[in-house]
């Protein structure tokens, strides 16, 4: 996902909360308001992915489900999960377009 995907749903979010009347923003300027909403969402979650680097990672993590790898005790030492919880968080990670 591009920076500029991730602005455009921050100025479309700060839009509809002020439609609501949820906020008041006072800036003309909306590249602003996103630029900083999308700054501090960086602090948290700096990794801006395309597709296809997304898609290279989902694939690696499906690849023990091919029969790839590690017996059960190395892939949690060396992974850090089991092999369902790897499973359970590689089915999270969703691709709009690959």
């Amino acid at each position: 996902m591009s920076e500029s995907v991730v602005k455009e749903v921050l100025i479309k979010a700060v839009k509809e909360l002020e439609e609501a009347g949820d906020i008041v923003v006072v800036n003309p300027a909306e590249e602003a308001v996103a630029k900083k909403l999308f700054q501090v969402v960086q602090e948290v979650s700096p990794n801006l992915l395309s597709a296809s680097e997304l898609g290279g990672i989902i694939n690696a993590l499906n690849a023990p489900n091919l029969g790839f790898g590690l017996d059960d005790n190395d892939f949690h030492t060396i992974i850090g999960l089991t092999k369902e919880e790897l499973k359970a968080a590689a089915s999270k990670l969703k691709v709009s377009e690959w």
